[in-house]
């Protein structure tokens, strides 16, 4: 991380939209950016989505086609710089299965995340307890896989606290309070948590009552995740074994018209903070 609380995913969002913006202004096109990198058409599009760092003399080249000079010059150089920074390693970076390192990434870039739980609490939200007695239901992991992946939890919650945090809405089913997950103590402190984040004005926090009507996504999670800039949005469904990425215009649709219906029949924001009262023994 730097100092700034940005990471070197978010400057290379920034890096992207900053070089779409001179293509937009100087009237370039993706073939004119090809011709000057002799790159393939693919690596072009993971540049201009921000995929992939730009390698300092494809920037000086890039900056050159676009004639850019001056401050703005020292300012992009600079944004590439810090693009191309290696993060420092952790004990928990190698936990992460490679599969999934996409998603994270995506995750950790998004301006708004809208998502929907039908069964558990989402990872951006458990407390550290909750998320241990999670991940100890796989046998299959040691001790030190449950450590490390439960620091890598607990890292990754640090975006919605953080600076420039996203924009983050969270459905969930009313049975999610009551699931039996840990101990009766670990479930109230997460009821507490759930409260404390759903005071900050970037989330929000809503609940399907357990009377309210079906809908056709009322037992499969997904993710609708919103990148800075005019990018394209990300719909990410969790499986049993795995998760998959969908960026396909319609499907996502399908998923956002699909969300506001969940919105529409969960309780409003000071109902559900009544029933988070009821359910963690405040009321």
């Amino acid at each position: 991380m730097t100092s700034s609380g940005q990471n070197p995913t978010d400057y290379r969002a920034g890096l992207a939209e900053r070089v779409r913006a001179l293509m937009e202004r100087t009237g370039t096109s993706r073939a004119d950016v090809q011709r000057t990198l002799g790159c393939s058409v693919s690596k072009v599009g993971t540049i201009l989505r921000g995929d992939t760092s730009i390698a300092p003399l494809e920037l000086v080249a890039l900056l050159d086609l676009f004639g850019v000079r001056g401050d703005e010059r020292a300012d992009l150089l600079h944004l590439g710089e810090e693009a191309r920074r290696r993060r420092p390693k952790t004990p928990w970076g190698s936990a992460i299965p490679d599969r999934l390192r996409k998603f994270f990434n995506t995750e950790e870039t998004a301006r708004r995340i809208e998502l929907y739980r039908p069964d558990l609490l989402h990872g951006l939200v458990q407390t550290e307890a909750y998320a241990r007695a999670i991940i100890e239901t796989n046998s299959a992991l040691s001790p030190t896989e449950v450590d490390r992946l439960v620091q890598a939890r607990m890292a990754r919650q640090t975006r919605l606290t953080g600076p420039n945090p996203p924009d983050y809405t969270l459905v969930i089913r009313e049975s999610v309070l009551h699931t039996p997950v840990g101990t009766p103590a670990v479930r109230k402190a997460q009821i507490a948590r759930l409260r404390e984040l759903a005071a900050l004005d970037h989330i929000a926090i809503r609940v399907v009552a357990a009377d309210a009507g079906l809908t056709g996504a009322l037992y499969f999670p997904f993710m609708i995740l919103t990148p800075a800039g005019d990018r394209a949005k990300t719909v990410y469904v969790e499986t049993l074994t795995d998760g998959l990425l969908v960026d396909e215009e319609s499907r996502i649709s399908h998923y956002e018209s699909v969300f506001a219906e969940l919105m529409d029949i969960a309780l409003g924001p000071a109902e559900t903070l009544r029933l988070l009262d009821r359910v963690g023994g405040r009321r």
